[in-house]
C-alpha cells in the first residue's frame, strides 16, 4: 500500500474523533475513497446519529489526515477535536474526504473495528489508537488490574478480535493486533472480491427464475446446509421468514430446482446478491450466471444497482462474473483474531 507523499513517512497522521452528528460525512467518505466496497459499511455507520446517548461514549469514530493537514485543538486520548472540522464543512471547499488517509469505527466493549485505512501509516495510527484506547494484552510478566482467572488461568480482555474494512488496510493493520491479542495468526480470514455490474451490460430476465414459495422448504434447508460445509457460512433457519421476505429466488429446470440465491442487503441505491449456489449434480452449465444475471435485471427495475461478493480464491466464480460483464470496484476484508 504506497504513500501518498514523502512527509507522510516521516511523521504520523493527524488522528481526528468525529462527534456522531458528523457520522453520514464518514460514510459518505467510506464511499467517495472505497471505491464501492465499502458502500455496506458506510449504510451502517449513517445509522450511528441514532445511538442512544448512554452508548455514545463507546463509539470512536475516527478519521486519519496527513500530520500538516489540520490545525485541530487537542480531545482526551490525545486525538484531534471536531470543532472546527464542523464548521469547515459548511463549505464546499473543505469536504471530510479531501485530504483524508482513511475513517475507522472502533467500538471497544464489542472487541471490533471498522477500517478504511488508505496509506500504511493511517493503518498503523489506528492499530495504535486500538491499543491505546482499548484493553491491549500486557507483557507475561505482568498482570493487569482487570485480569481474570478462566479455565485455571489468567487472561485479559483484548482490545479487539474483529476487523473489517478494505483489504490492503485490513492486512497491514494485522500483525499489531495479532501482537495486542498475542496470537500468532488470526482464526478466520475471508477476502471478498466486490463486483458491480455496468448499467451497459445486459442483464435479461430468465422465466425459469422465481421467488421462493411454499413447498421449497426441502430444498431451501438443503441449501443452507450445504452452503454451509462449503463457504462456512450458516444462514438464518427461519425458512418459513425467506419465504415471506420476497428476497429469496431458485432457478428451476425440467421442474427441479437447480440453483438459489437472495437479496442479501437492500439498500436506497443498491441491492447486494449473496448466497449464490448451484446444487453440485448441476455445476459447469451456467446456471448460477443465468440466475445472477435475473436478479441483476430485477434489481435494476428496482432502480437500484446490482452487486455483489466473491471469495478472492474463487478463480472460476470470478471468471464466469467477469465475462459475464462485471467488474471489481474493490475488496473487502473480515479477520476474526480469537476463535468465539
Amino acid at each position: 500500500m504506497a504513500e501518498t507523499s514523502a512527509s507522510q513517512t516521516t511523521a504520523p497522521p493527524r488522528l481526528t474523533r468525529l462527534g456522531l452528528d458528523q457520522a453520514a460525512a464518514a460514510a459518505e467518505l467510506l464511499r467517495q475513497r472505497g471505491g464501492g466496497a465499502l458502500d455496506m459499511i458506510a449504510h451502517f455507520w449513517e445509522r450511528l446519529a441514532q445511538t442512544p446517548p448512554l452508548a455514545r461514549a463507546d463509539l470512536h469514530l475516527v478519521v486519519a489526515y496527513p500530520a500538516e493537514g489540520r490545525a485541530m485543538c487537542k480531545a482526551d486520548g490525545g486525538v484531534e477535536d471536531l470543532s472546527s472540522l464542523a464548521s469547515a464543512r459548511k463549505s464546499a471547499s473543505a469536504p471530510l474526504g479531501a485530504n483524508a488517509l482513511g475513517a475507522m469505527l472502533y467500538v471497544p466493549k464489542a472487541h471490533r473495528a471498522d477500517i478504511l485505512a488508505l496509506t500504511d501509516s493511517a493503518a498503523d495510527a489506528f492499530g495504535e489508537y486500538i491499543q491505546r484506547i482499548g484493553q491491549p494484552i500486557t507483557s507475561d510478566n505482568s498482570v493487569p488490574e482487570n485480569m481474570h482467572p478462566v479455565g485455571g488461568g489468567l487472561r485479559a480482555p483484548a482490545a479487539i478480535n474483529f476487523i473489517t474494512g478494505n483489504a490492503e488496510g485490513v492486512e497491514r493493520l494485522l500483525p499489531r493486533m495479532l501482537a495486542a491479542v498475542h496470537r500468532r495468526a488470526f482464526a478466520r480470514r475471508v477476502n471478498n472480491v466486490v463486483m458491480r455490474l455496468p448499467s451497459e451490460v445486459d442483464a435479461p430476465p430468465m422465466p425459469n427464475v422465481r421467488e421462493a414459495k411454499d413447498g421449497d422448504e426441502g430444498t431451501l434447508n438443503r441449501w443452507r446446509k450445504q452452503y454451509m460445509e462449503e463457504r462456512g457460512i450458516l444462514f438464518d433457519a427461519d425458512v418459513d421468514a425467506w419465504i415471506d421476505s420476497r428476497s429469496v429466488f431458485v432457478l428451476e429446470v425440467d421442474g427441479a430446482v437447480v440453483a438459489c440465491a437472495k437479496f442479501d442487503l437492500v439498500l436506497p441505491g443498491m441491492v447486494e446478491i449473496g448466497g449464490v449456489f448451484v446444487f453440485p449434480e448441476f455445476r459447469r452449465r451456467g446456471y448460477g450466471a443465468s440466475l445472477v444475471g435475473d436478479l441483476a435485471g430485477r434489481i435494476r427495475k428496482m432502480g437500484r444497482v446490482a452487486t455483489l461478493q466473491v471469495d478472492a480464491q474463487n478463480d472460476s466464480a470470478l471468471s464466469i462474473y467477469r465475462k459475464a460483464g462485471w467488474v471489481e470496484v474493490g475488496r473487502i476484508a473480515r479477520v476474526w483474531l480469537v476463535s468465539p
